[in-house]
Parts: C-alpha cells; sequence; structure tokens
C-alpha cells in the first residue's frame, strides 16, 4: 500500500509484495522525499547506485535523488560511513531521459515502432528526429526536446508500445551508450494502481507548464450519464484557473470518481469510462490513496498520523532542473564537497564558501545548496509565521501560487521609477476608434518598448538574460470571486489595435470566471496593472520570476497620470526604466503618430522564421548614412530580392540589383514555378478530358501530346515574364546589374560581369537573395551522371527533346510529387523512390493520407526505399534500390529525377568577410530578416524555410520594410502553399497538432468534396477542405484542401488567416451558389454548432 512520510511507515526488514514495493517507492518519490525501494524491501545495498539511476529517469534530476539518500540516512536505512560514497557515486551516474511514445492524435492508446533515425551512442540535439512511430492515423516522427545522446535499451523495431511507455533514453554522457533494462520505470500511473476492470481511466490533465496538481471543484456528468466525444466531465482548479476537462471517449462515466475538493496529481485517474451502461460503478466509492488521490480542501487534525520517531525534514530544497553541460564550481578552500553539490552550486549561483554542510563530516551536499536558494514556497514559510487564532481553511490552488509568486519577489532586487502621463489624448483616440483604454495603453507600452527592447527582457538563472522580442502583455484583471488574474494579450508588437481588442474581449470575459487556457495566463513577457479606475492615487505593483518589469497605473491628479515601473535590478538599471517612461509619455500624448498605423507591419506569421536562428532585435534604424555608391544593394533577383527592390525603389530609395541572369524572376521564373505550372496546364487538359464523357462530349477522351507546342508555349510565358519583370524594375529607377556579387568587406560588394572586367561597389545595407540550388545526395552514379544528363534534377530537366517513355524519381516532397503526375499524364512510367517512411512530410496529415491514396492509383510508390546506385546513359538509365524490408530490386529508364530538395549554397558569396554567419548551410536570421550584421539582410530559399516563391518575396517586403525604418517580421504560421498535383493539396497557417504544439486549443471540421454541389456538375468530387480554429478566441488559424482548384480557393483562406477572421464572422458571410467557397461558411457554422454544443451548460 502506498504511504507519504506523515503516515505510518513500514520497517525497513519487512518484505512486500511487488506491486505494493512499487506503490511504497512511487509514493515517496511524488513526496520527492522517497527513500530506496529496494532498501525499503530489506534488500542489499550494493544495488542503491542502480537506484541512483531508477531516480534519474524517473524524476530527471539526481539533486532529487541525492536528498532522497540524506533523508534515507536520516531514517537510519544508510549507514552514516556509506552515505559519502553513495553521494559522490551520483556524479558517476548522469541523468538519463526516458524517450516515451508521443500521444500523437486524441484517439491513440499505442503505437508501432517503424524505424530507429539515431543508434545508440549517437549525439542527438533539441528538435531532433530520433525514430518514426506508426499510430492508428499515419507514420509520423518522434523528435526530441534534449540534448545528449540515444542510449538503451531501444524498444525493438516493430514493436508495440502504449502511449508514454518508454521507447529509448537520452543520457548527458556519452559513454553511457545502454541503460540496464532493470533501471527503467514508468512515470505513468501502474495499471495496478487502478480498480480491475474499472475502464479508460480519465486523468488530471496538466493544464499548464507549472502544474503538477489540480483539484476538482465540480463534475459536470455523474456515474452512469452517457457521454461522447468532446464533453465536458469535470471542472478542475489548477494553480492559475478552473478549466474544464474534456474527453475524447463515447460511453458512460464509472466511478470510482474522486471528491470534489479532492487534490489529484497530474496523469492519475479522476474517474473512469466504460463502455457499456452495465459496467459503470455507482456504488459512491471514491478514489482513495491508492488510486493517487493526494489529498482533499479540508482542515486536517494537528499533526494527526505522523509517527513520532521519524524526523520531520525541516524544508523542501528548492527544485533543481538538469544542470547539463555547466561547469561544476571550485571546491571550497579547507572543505569538502560532493561532486553533484559543486554541479547544482553552479546551476542556482550558490557560493559554497561559509556554507554549512550536513553530510558526514560536514561535506556540503546537494541539499544544503538547494536551501541556501530557497525556493518559492520556502521564501513564504521562512517569512515570520503568526499564531492567528480562529479556524482556518485551505489556500485554493490559485490563492497558494499568488501568495508563494509574491512571497518569491521578495527576493527579487527591485526599484520603482514614476512618471505623470496625461492620458487624455489617448483615452479619446481609443474611443474614437472604439477600442479600449487597456488595449491602447497595452499598445503603446509595445511601440514605446521597440525602442528600449531591454525592458521585455528576462533574468533566467544562473547568470542569463532572455533577450525577447515578442511582446505578450499581461494585464491584471479582477475576477468576479475577487482573485486577481492577469490574462495575456499576445502579440502586441505585430497586431493592429483592432485584432488586439477582439482578443481583449473574450479574455476579459473568460478571466473574470477563471475559465482561462494555459496559453491565456502563462509565460508573460511584461505586466500591467491598473487600478486607476479606483481612484488609487498612488502604488507599486509586485513583479513575479519571469518578466523584468511591471507597470502600475494610477489614478488621474493634477499633474496627470502617475505610471510606476518596478524593475528587476538584475536586467534593468534606473536609466533604462527612466527612458523608457520618457518615450512611453511621449507615446501616449501623442497617439496621433502611431495610433492609426498600430505597430508592426506582419508580413506572414510565426516569431521564428523557419530554420533560423533567431536574434531578437530592436526595430531596425533607417539605412546607414555615408558615401556609398548607391544606398542599398540587392544580390540576388528572384522574388525575394526583385520585390525587396521595388519597395525600396518606391520609397526613393537608391538601389543596385545584381543578378546573374538577364532577366530578373530566378528559380520560379526560368527553372520552378512557371515552367513547371506551364506543363502542368497541358497536363490538366489532357487529364480534364476524363470527365467529359461524364457530362455528354464524346470524342475528345483520346488527347495527343504535341511537345513541340507545349515547349513553345513554356518558353513564350517565361521570356514575355521576363521581359515585362526587366522594364518594370527600370522603370522603377532600380539600378539592375548582370553578374556575380561576392563581398569585400561589410559595406563592399565585387561585381563579376557575364562580360568585362570586376569592379567593386560601396553600400550601406545589403539584401541576399540568392536562392538555393537543387540538391543531388552522395548517391552512387548520381553526380556523375548529371554531366551526361542521364540523371536531371528541377534545374536541368527543361531541355528534354520529349517525355521519357519510363521516369525514376528519386525524393517523394512536393517536387517529386507534381512531376511524377505531370509526366503520367504525358503518358510516361513512373516509379517514385523515398528513403521516409512517406511520401508528402510536409503536408497535413490526413490530406497527405488522401492525396497518397490517390497517386498510388497511377503511380508507383516505394517508401522506406535505400536507393543504392544510378546507372546508365541518357536513355538506358537503371536505378538499383532496396525496399523497406531489404528486397533489392531494379529499374530501367530513360532518366533519373533527383527531386530531393534545394539546400542554399553561399560558397561565392565570401560572406565571412562582410561578417555574416551561417546556420548550417542557411544563412543566419532573424523574423525580420537580418543577419548577424546589422545593415545585411538575407531573405528567400537561402536562409532555409519555406523554401517557396511567394515566401521569398514576403520576405524581401519585410526587409525593405525594415531598412525604411519599420518594425516588421514574417511570420510562418500565416504563410501558405499549394501542391499542383490532381487533386491539388495546400495549407495555410497551422494544422490542428502544429497549434497545439504552440500552446492553443485548437479544432478543426472538414468536410469532403463529394457533397459541394459546383463539384459535383464538374465531376472533381475528390478531397476535403478543413478548417483550423483557436477554441478560445474562435479565430480561423489555419485552412487545409485538397481539392481540383485549391490554386484559387487558397485566396479566401489566406484572406481569413491573415486577417484574423473569426469562425462567426465567416459563418455570417454571403457566399454565392453554386460555388466550392460555400464550404467555408458552412465549416465555420459546423464549428460553432460543435463549440456550442460541448460548451459547459
Amino acid at each position: 500500500m502506498a504511504m507519504t512520510l506523515t503516515e505510518n511507515i513500514y520497517p525497513a526488514t519487512q518484505s512486500f509484495p511487488p506491486r505494493e514495493t512499487y506503490a511504497l517507492a512511487n509514493q515517496l518519490q511524488r513526496a520527492a522525499v522517497s527513500i530506496p525501494s529496494n532498501i525499503a524491501e530489506g534488500h542489499a545495498r550494493s544495488s542503491t547506485k542502480d537506484y541512483m539511476r531508477f531516480v534519474s529517469i524517473s524524476q530527471g534530476s539526481l539533486a532529487e535523488a541525492e536528498t532522497q539518500l540524506e533523508l534515507a540516512h536520516r531514517l537510519g536505512y544508510i549507514p552514516q560511513a556509506e552515505l559519502l560514497c553513495l553521494l559522490e557515486q551520483t556524479n558517476e551516474v548522469g541523468n538519463h531521459y526516458a524517450i516515451t511514445m508521443p500521444q500523437l492524435s486524441d484517439t491513440m492508446t499505442e503505437g508501432v515502432l517503424v524505424t530507429w533515425e539515431k543508434q545508440p551512442g549517437d549525439k542527438v540535439e533539441r528538435g531532433d528526429i530520433v525514430a518514426t512511430v506508426e499510430t492508428d492515423k499515419a507514420i509520423m516522427d518522434v523528435e526530441v526536446f534534449k540534448a545528449g545522446y540515444l542510449a538503451g535499451p531501444l524498444a525493438e523495431i516493430g514493436a508495440t508500445v502504449p502511449v508514454s511507455g518508454a521507447l529509448g533514453y537520452i543520457t548527458d554522457t556519452a559513454g553511457d551508450v545502454a541503460i540496464a533494462a532493470g533501471e527503467v520505470v514508468s512515470e505513468q500511473a501502474q495499471t495496478e494502481m487502478i480498480p480491475h476492470h474499472a475502464g479508460t481511466p480519465i486523468v488530471m490533465p496538466q493544464l499548464s507548464d507549472t502544474m503538477t496538481e489540480g483539484v476538482v471543484v465540480t463534475w459536470e456528468k455523474q456515474p452512469g450519464d452517457a457521454i461522447k466525444r468532446g464533453d465536458i466531465v469535470a471542472t478542475v482548479e489548477t494553480d492559475k484557473a478552473i478549466m474544464d476537462v474534456e474527453v475524447f471517449q463515447e460511453g458512460f462515466l464509472s466511478g470510482p470518481i474522486a471528491d470534489e475538493g479532492s487534490v489529484v496529481e497530474v496523469g492519475h485517474p479522476m474517474g473512469f469510462i466504460v463502455d457499456d451502461a452495465s459496467k459503470v460503478n455507482d456504488t459512491g466509492v471514491t478514489l482513495g490513496a491508492d488510486h493517487k488521490v493526494s489529498d482533499t480542501h479540508k482542515v486536517a487534525p494537528h499533526a494527526a498520523g505522523r509517527p513520532a520517531h521519524i524526523p520531520t525534514p525541516k524544508a523542501t530544497p528548492a527544485q533543481i532542473s538538469a544542470a547539463g553541460n555547466m561547469p561544476p564550481v571550485p571546491r571550497p578552500s579547507g572543505r569538502q564537497a560532493s561532486p553533484y553539490a559543486r554541479k547544482v552550486a553552479a546551476q542556482l549561483g550558490v557560493n559554497l564558501t561559509g556554507l554549512a554542510g550536513t553530510g558526514p563530516s560536514g561535506v556540503i551536499v546537494a541539499a544544503d545548496v538547494a536551501r541556501a536558494r530557497p525556493s518559492m514556497q520556502q521564501v513564504a514559510h521562512s517569512l515570520p509565521q503568526v499564531d492567528v487564532p480562529g479556524q482556518g481553511r485551505a489556500m485554493t490552488s490559485m490563492e497558494k501560487a499568488v501568495s508563494h509568486a509574491m512571497a518569491a519577489s521578495l527576493t527579487l532586487p527591485t526599484f520603482n521609477v514614476t512618471v505623470n502621463i496625461n492620458t487624455a489624448a489617448l483615452t479619446a483616440a481609443a474611443k474614437a476608434r472604439k477600442i479600449s483604454v487597456t488595449v491602447a495603453i497595452a499598445k503603446a507600452c509595445s511601440v514605446a518598448m521597440a525602442k528600449f527592447p531591454r525592458m521585455n527582457w528576462a533574468y533566467q538563472p544562473v547568470d542569463k538574460l532572455v533577450e525577447r522580442s515578442n511582446h505578450d502583455f499581461g494585464v491584471a484583471v479582477m475576477s468576479n470571486d475577487g482573485g486577481l488574474v492577469v490574462p495575456i494579450l499576445h502579440g502586441i508588437e505585430k497586431r493592429p489595435l483592432e485584432a488586439l481588442q477582439g482578443d481583449w474581449t473574450g479574455l476579459v470575459e473568460r478571466a473574470r470566471v477563471r475559465k482561462l487556457s494555459p496559453a491565456e495566463y502563462a509565460n508573460p513577457t511584461f505586466t500591467i496593472s491598473n487600478m486607476g479606475m479606483l481612484g488609487v492615487s498612488h502604488f507599486t505593483a509586485i513583479p513575479t520570476p519571469g518578466i523584468s518589469a511591471i507597470l502600475a497605473i494610477a489614478a488621474n491628479g493634477p499633474q496627470g497620470t502617475p505610471f510606476t515601473i518596478t524593475g528587476d535590478h538584475r536586467v534593468l538599471n534606473g536609466a533604462d526604466v527612466a527612458l523608457y517612461l520618457v518615450a512611453l509619455k511621449q507615446t501616449i500624448e501623442a497617439p496621433d503618430s502611431w495610433i492609426q498605423d498600430s505597430g508592426v507591419r506582419v508580413q506572414g506569421t510565426a516569431a521564428e522564421a523557419a530554420a533560423t536562428s533567431a536574434t531578437h532585435v530592436a526595430p531596425v534604424s533607417p539605412i546607414p548614412e555615408g558615401n556609398w555608391d548607391v544606398q542599398v544593394v540587392v544580390v540576388g533577383g528572384g522574388p525575394g530580392g526583385e520585390d525587396c527592390a521595388r519597395d525600396l525603389a518606391d520609397h526613393g530609395v537608391r538601389v543596385m540589383m545584381v543578378n546573374n541572369e538577364p532577366f530578373p524572376g530566378g528559380e520560379c521564373l526560368w527553372r520552378g514555378c512557371i515552367p513547371s505550372k506551364a506543363w502542368r496546364a497541358a497536363a490538366d487538359n489532357i487529364r480534364n478530358r476524363a470527365h467529359d464523357a461524364e457530362m455528354g462530349v464524346d470524342g475528345t477522351n483520346t488527347p495527343k501530346l504535341n511537345w513541340g507546342q507545349v515547349e513553345k508555349h513554356r518558353r513564350w510565358v517565361q521570356t514575355s515574364r521576363g521581359d515585362m519583370a526587366l522594364k518594370a524594375d527600370r522603370g522603377m529607377k532600380i539600378d539592375v546589374r548582370e553578374g556575380y556579387g561576392e563581398f569585400v568587406d561589410a559595406h563592399t560588394l565585387k561585381i563579376t560581369p557575364v562580360e568585362g572586367e570586376p569592379y567593386t561597389v560601396s553600400f550601406g545595407a545589403a539584401v541576399i537573395a540568392t536562392g538555393a540550388p537543387a540538391f543531388v545526395p552522395p548517391i552512387p552514379g548520381a553526380r556523375e551522371n548529371l554531366a551526361t544528363g542521364g540523371v536531371v534534377t528541377s534545374d536541368t530537366i527543361w531541355n528534354l527533346a520529349t517525355p521519357p517513355k519510363k521516369l525514376g524519381i528519386v525524393g517523394g516532397g512536393v517536387i517529386g510529387v507534381e512531376m511524377a503526375q505531370i509526366f503520367r499524364d504525358f503518358g510516361t512510367e513512373v516509379l517514385m523512390l523515398e528513403r521516409n517512411p512517406r511520401i508528402l512530410a510536409e503536408i497535413e496529415d490526413e490530406i497527405a493520407k488522401a492525396l497518397i491514396a490517390s497517386l498510388e492509383k497511377e503511380i508507383t510508390v516505394v517508401t522506406g526505399a535505400d536507393i543504392k546506385e544510378a546507372s546508365g546513359t541518357p536513355g538506358a538509365m537503371k536505378l538499383r534500390y532496396a525496399n523497406s524490408e531489404g528486397v533489392e530490386s531494379s529499374f530501367d529508364c530513360d532518366i533519373v529525377l533527383m527531386a530531393t530538395g534545394k539546400r542554399p549554397d553561399t560558397s561565392k558569396l565570401n560572406l565571412d568577410k562582410a561578417g555574416v554567419e551561417l546556420d548550417g548551410a542557411a544563412i543566419k536570421v532573424n523574423t525580420r530578416g537580418q543577419t548577424s550584421v546589422p545593415h545585411i539582410f538575407a531573405v528567400g530559399d537561402v536562409i532555409g524555410g519555406y523554401m517557396l516563391a511567394h515566401t521569398a518575396a514576403t520576405q524581401g517586403r519585410v526587409a525593405a520594410d525594415n531598412l525604411l525604418g519599420h518594425a516588421s517580421v514574417y511570420d510562418q504560421d500565416r504563410d501558405c502553399g499549394v501542391t499542383f498535383s490532381r487533386p491539388q493539396a495546400g495549407f495555410v497557417g497551422l494544422t490542428v497538432a502544429q497549434a497545439k504544439a504552440r500552446g492553443i486549443d485548437a479544432v478543426e471540421a472538414k468536410m469532403p468534396m463529394s457533397i459541394d454541389a459546383k463539384a459535383m456538375i464538374t465531376g472533381e468530387t475528390e478531397g476535403m477542405i478543413k478548417l483550423v480554429a483557436d477554441k478560445a478566441t474562435g479565430r480561423i488559424i489555419g485552412v487545409h484542401y485538397l481539392a481540383d482548384h485549391t490554386d484559387t480557393l487558397i485566396g479566401t483562406g489566406v484572406m481569413m488567416v491573415a486577417g484574423e477572421m473569426t469562425l462567426t464572422q465567416v459563418a455570417r458571410a454571403i457566399f454565392p451558389h453554386p460555388t466550392q467557397t460555400e464550404l467555408f461558411g458552412e465549416l465555420a457554422r459546423r464549428l460553432l454548432n460543435r463549440l456550442r454544443r460541448t460548451a459547459k451548460k
């Protein structure tokens, strides 16, 4: 039976059955004061080092293990002479972290391991894909979020592993290639902790990153009630709000259920769902300690159940996270400290000199270090404790969180600065735009902060600063029950006032009843507390860890309204805050200078540009002044470079654009989007004839391809657009130069023309937009046959004399799929080889699966392929490969297309001479396109991420905006793309999985094209449209397509996501009939109806 230290503990010599032994160890671990289970069983102490690993796996911190051993010694389980040796062994063990089977869909309960992408001993980094698993819906990647080394035991390929079960481990020590199987312990509640035949458990969800337990507030359903997916069965109180518990399975609510008022740990059962009403347990039995319900909100008898012979620990040590690679502090002079104590001291910034040790012979151990840097709870309990008469009630979770946070704030070195501000003009301007003054003030704080980004930073232990550019401001709101709630307005720096107001209205409503989701209250970067409406003449607010400044706004007085900032002196000094307040005063008192163009121009979405390592910066100053040959030089004439140059020229900036082609347009015009879509148009006309007979048009089902005319039309489109672009550029006074550019230094570019001698130009600022060539992997024979033409890429396929009869394609991404289907429509036999478990990995899961099923009717697709060799001559090539089972085959074909993506090549730019840093092969930039050199920008394929023409063009306009002095960013979460297959796949914004990874409670609805009237009329009924929305705000954040006319339908989705439209707005819009756009209104109405039905009554 599981026991805590406040209950009777079994003698060390007593033997327990395995289930009870685990229960004892697990319960003691959860209390963070456990003793080794083998010691509790009376086993030999020789395996105590194994226990240390047991603890590090299950708890993730050797500091906890060290504390537990010390406690075990104090309880008499470990002799004093043995303790120091065991403590020293903690440094040898290292930390092990379980790689668990993720829950990749709401119906997933187990997964099958498909491949290991890393091997034991391989070094892994955050974000690496270490394995792939097959779920009930797809084959998906397993990503890890900790650096270290892969260690065994590893699950075997083909093994079925339950959700949260261990697949393998990551160790921080390179030598730990394998962890003994006996060391593996699951962190999940074991099956023996749950009553037999109880059904599927309803577990306490983790609703915020700080939540470890929750209080059951109400049961919205009772045992025996029928429930369905999406029903709210209970409400729970976290440390920050009261939130709904939603279920994702149909059945009947069954007991035992946790009492209202019970404190239930995250991941442990509150109740159960059974599949048949006859199985319902409605006997009134409630969950007890065996079922991991830890406490209830009741006043317990004083010191009840505490055995007299067990000493009470003085204080729970501060929680210690993994120290990573941080070196330990030196040993204190003349003193002894355990190795791990020195690591922890480095992590927490504790000076060991003069620190009293409680280990044997005064040795300093980790617990001593932890106590020297108290936690929030310890600070609260270290304050004077007054014996207050009366019967006290237990604090709610929110009250405890506030109490501990406020007590912890007393450890911050703070100071106050006050400035009086006249808010009359801002108030009038806000009312004129129907914006609340609160939102207007928050926006003003963000505008002023653009010049003082340090105000948005935060201190991070130990001795680190988190430099944040995202303005996610918390604004204090009084809840209906009198508590203080701080909802967060996200992305203030880049969103217009109207959008912020729309969010704020909903946030306030939910905050007053404490119904905020975790994403709506967790991790603000700056906080505003306004008590002016209460007539308060002056007050100072208290910052909490995680922010460096909080603004207190009092009532308006004769000198204006007092704005007081309390700052964290570890991040800010008095001058920082004073200058910021002066800027804020100017911003608020002159709102006309910014309120009409409220803040940052957002050209895309997510805070980080894809595949870049962001460096957060203040708004870029205008182009540096100087005696330059040109103000800005743009290297590259593709969509990114050309759009940037045009925007700058349109504002009167002297721009030179250096392009290595006679005409602008880049890869898109000459080797990518445009020529491939000309081929696609011809293929579409062939494919469309298949529908003619269904509609009564006979004699058109045998079209004949005229390749010469196809190519003539393609080249006409390309040359016409290239000529148009060049004339437009020169008409805008852009100085277009043909040649190759390379940097001489940070303000000089060397240009080598096609004819003539190289020359140099000086520039104030530069934009690099050189794209990325096709990548050919090191497959034997591939690169050698590029020269002969037997192997082609998306850059070199445009010289075919005739379509091949047989085509081998290596790569199952967008380019490979488009080319495969185009040539199949031209009559070519196609084999596609993909080394990953599925093609189209970049497309939303369900859309991709439906498209793959369609493709496999026409094209042979082999996934999990190992390509051995590409050999032969043009017209007689051979592809040799092995399938996923290792069976080798070969395919004779005319040519082989390497559709294996693109990779930036900056080797000829001499970036090191300009000081520009790389991130792998790509140029390292922030969300504004700014490189490590502030006046040099990079956009498009050369920075990685989405390698799409419209993405590059958007990033080019962002760079131009910043060079003109505006704070503009590219936001990937609003980007879009189309795969020109048939049917066409497309996306705008986020999938549900991506949204949930960002902390958004997302929901989706889908409709098949087969029920659409226009699709039925034209015979184009294959596919679907999916709409993704933020459940909390109703804002549409994603649209995903599989339809024959996605390329025209997608514009509606772009406007919905970019315009931050809500489900209600789209549901009320009038769409013409019969058109496929009607589906958007129907989808919005369906989602609204679903949300209404599942809302709490």
